[in-house]
């Protein structure tokens, strides 16, 4: 047997995510939709002791780019959401070998490829439909940020507050303060910085 104990500590890479679908005649008219960072015939084979009549139906890199992936919880709730699939049920089939509630009835591969489709859309057009991760941040979700499409003049009383703070600073004051929200203090301190 090699070792491979320093060649392990000196190679790092970063493994793809995957989704992967099958179906089985034990559990018929379903298919499991999963996601996995191993292997995917490892982890269909991990299935077979439970369903060794699986048959693969999709596989695919679980990416929108090449540093975001999403999970196999994007594809199970647009089959839920949208398409209106239903998970299977403990009580659906008798004496299941494994339960698992990521089977989904009646979905195709059709319905797999426009989850894929939808995800793809939702990410790249900044929906927050969908939860995506980042490579980098290991399993911790994104946070949605909404981009701001339109500018508004301030309001009356805005500009007032901003006409003193650009006279407060004009005059050598630099110890303000400024209570509103977040967003309002960097809009009215980027508006206080332009010029006069």
């Amino acid at each position: 047997m090699l070792d491979t104990g320093i060649l392990d500590k000196l190679i790092i890479g970063r493994v793809e995510p995957h989704i992967y679908a099958f179906s089985t005649r034990t559990v018929p008219n379903y298919m499991k939709v999963g996601d996995t960072y191993r292997p995917v015939e490892q982890r269909l084979n991990e299935w077979r002791r439970y369903f060794p009549n699986l048959e693969k139906q999709f596989a695919g890199v679980a990416k929108v780019d090449d540093d975001t992936y999403f999970r196999d919880f994007a594809i199970h709730r647009f089959l839920e959401n949208d398409l209106h699939k239903h998970r299977l049920k403990p009580s659906t089939f008798p004496n299941l070998p494994y339960y698992s509630n990521e089977f989904f009835e009646g979905v195709t591969h059709s319905d797999i490829h426009c989850a894929l489709s939808d995800i793809s859309d939702s990410f790249h057009n900044n929906l927050p439909k969908y939860q995506f991760y980042k490579f980098d941040k290991s399993r911790i979700p994104l946070t949605y940020q909404y981009r701001r499409t339109e500018t508004f003049e301030p309001r009356p009383n805005q500009q007032d507050t901003i006409d003193r703070f650009k006279e407060a600073v004009a005059a050598g004051r630099n110890n303000l303060l400024m209570v509103g929200s977040i967003n309002s203090i960097f809009y009215f301190l980027h508006k206080a910085a332009e010029p006069f």
